[in-house]
């Protein structure tokens, strides 16, 4: 009985996990022209989402398919900017799984400057070691801009998963 049980469950996380990434990536291709101001702050919703109600594996899935799937569509640039983006996406499930049950709102702080910190970072790192062909334009979207879609998507998340209906939410 508890095999059938388990198998529910798995297919419910699985659906629900399939729905946030179709979520994300329509939120990436139907609204890149709008940019990072737009897309960013949605796609730090999902993952955040996905965090709360699937698991941080399911979030850190999401959140290192959607980067790739960018890169093959075009959306962003530059392959090696890849990892950058999956490393900033991790950190953010991580911080905000470690402090949401507790601190909701601290944990979108701490997520937010979390991935800040690390795109900016190995961006940076990135920059001056290894390709130096990166623009610019393209270091400083990787830096205070990721804090402030971090902190916008945190917020819309909460609200959004406030107001779900409970048969989703289990």
């Amino acid at each position: 009985m508890s095999t059938i049980t388990e198998r529910r469950t798995e297919t419910a996380s699985l659906a629900k996990t399939a729905v946030l990434l179709a979520l994300t990536l329509m939120f990436q291709i139907g609204l890149a022209s709008f940019a990072q101001p737009v897309v960013g702050p949605l796609v730090n919703m999902t993952l955040m989402l996905s965090v709360l109600l699937v698991s941080p594996g399911a979030a850190i899935t999401i959140g290192c398919i959607t980067p790739l799937a960018a890169y093959l569509l075009g959306i962003m640039p530059l392959f090696p900017l890849l990892p950058v983006v999956m490393c900033g996406n991790i950190t953010l499930v991580l911080l905000f799984q470690g402090l949401y049950p507790q601190h909701q709102w601290l944990a979108v702080l701490s997520a937010s400057v979390g991935k800040f910190f690390m795109m900016a970072v190995l961006i940076r790192l990135m920059a001056f070691t290894f390709f130096s062909g990166i623009p610019t334009p393209l270091i400083a979207a990787f830096s205070m801009p990721q804090f402030y879609t971090a902190m916008i998507g945190g917020g819309m998340a909460l609200v959004v998963y406030r107001y779900l209906p409970q048969n989703i939410k289990s």
